[in-house]
């Protein structure tokens, strides 16, 4: 069977559709070659959520889904699965990482739709906690349109998120499907970290910032955290 070009392979995803996801995926293919390998093993999977969409600011999460795997693949150390969870009719993290069969971390995607206020930070977090499986590492990547002065960070909405959940402010978890403050601080532990990718649709790639969870059961190797960094910093 003859080799899929690459403008084949993205009207096979993207149809006809004139969203910037298709012209960043294009330079993405040339540029990489374990990217492709990656987008064409899950082809299915990224059409049949690129044809149901129908707004640009979804889009817009898609995209950040494909530029963190981008960025992951830059790693040759890493092999990368996508939505591994589904698998099993469970809602999991979209990434799953092996480090030369020694070591396995997750990595969730959450896109914020602008500069980050704490509102946002906290429906985030607290949405997605209940998506971290027990046991392995879990690191939540938050994309943010806006430059880092421009939005809180991630150890700042973290920080608040405790001392609020410590004073048993129900309501702030309540109201963000959790059962209770007390929920929120067993299950913050399977989050081994919040990795802040600032303005991530950048020419120039953004910035990276990586907060560690103190309380995590399982934090995330050394190397790995400056893997990540690194990875992100590639551009």
């Amino acid at each position: 069977m003859p080799a899929m070009r690459d403008e084949d392979l993205l009207a096979y995803l993207f149809g006809e559709s004139g969203e910037p996801i298709v012209a960043q995926c294009a330079g993405w293919l040339t540029a990489s070659d374990r990217f492709r390998v990656f987008l064409l093993a899950n082809r299915d999977k990224v059409r049949k959520k690129a044809r149901t969409i129908t707004q640009s600011e979804t889009m817009r999460d898609l995209q950040l889904e494909l530029d963190t795997a981008y960025h992951l693949t830059q790693d040759r150390r890493y092999l990368l699965e996508y939505e591994k969870y589904l698998a099993g009719k469970t809602r999991g993290p979209d990434f799953t990482v092996t480090v030369k069969d020694k070591t396995s971390f997750n990595v969730e995607v959450k896109r914020l739709r602008s500069a980050g206020e704490f509102a946002q930070w906290a429906n985030a977090i607290c949405d997605k906690l209940t998506q971290m499986p027990p046991g392995m590492p879990n690191i939540l990547l938050v994309g943010t349109e806006q430059p880092e002065r421009k939005s809180i960070e991630a150890a700042q909405a973290m920080a608040r998120l405790r001392r609020l959940a410590e004073a048993k402010d129900e309501q702030v978890f309540t109201s963000r499907g959790l059962p209770d403050a007390r929920a929120y601080i067993r299950e913050s532990a399977r989050l081994s970290g919040v990795l802040q990718h600032s303005q991530w649709s950048d020419s120039a790639g953004g910035q990276a910032i990586l907060w560690l969870n103190p309380q995590a059961k399982h934090p995330l190797p050394t190397a790995e955290q400056k893997a990540l960094l690194r990875c992100l910093a590639g551009g």
